[in-house]
């Protein structure tokens, strides 16, 4: 799947229709928002605060929940824009650990992993 603008959320409409209409899973390390987009494909939209940690450790969290999303999603679930909002329990988390959390927010969320 390619690893573009395409797959990401970048306006903040986008993100609150997201936040709004979608449906969530809120974990410990993370909460995860769904909906359907029109697409085809799936989207990723990141929120992670200055709570999380300085930039450095923020930068870091987003390129592991990145590829979590990629490893998790990949092209198995079509046309759902997925919004993940870090908690400062993401920093000191394992990639393992993370990859472990969002498998269960998919299958709360009914979506099949690719």
């Amino acid at each position: 799947m390619p690893r573009g603008r395409s797959t990401r959320l970048t306006d903040s409409p986008e993100f609150e229709r997201v936040y709004r209409q979608g449906r969530v899973y809120r974990g410990r390390l993370f909460s995860v928002h769904a909906f359907p987009n029109d697409l085809g494909h799936p989207r990723l939209g990141l929120s992670v605060s200055r709570k999380v940690g300085g930039a450095v450790t923020r930068n870091t969290v987003r390129r592991r929940l990145r590829e979590v999303f990629f490893a998790s999603v990949g092209e198995g679930e079509g046309g759902l824009d997925f919004v993940i909002s870090a908690r400062p329990a993401a920093a000191e988390a394992s990639f393992q650990e993370l990859l472990a959390e969002f498998g269960r927010a998919l299958r709360r969320l009914g979506v099949r992993e690719g």
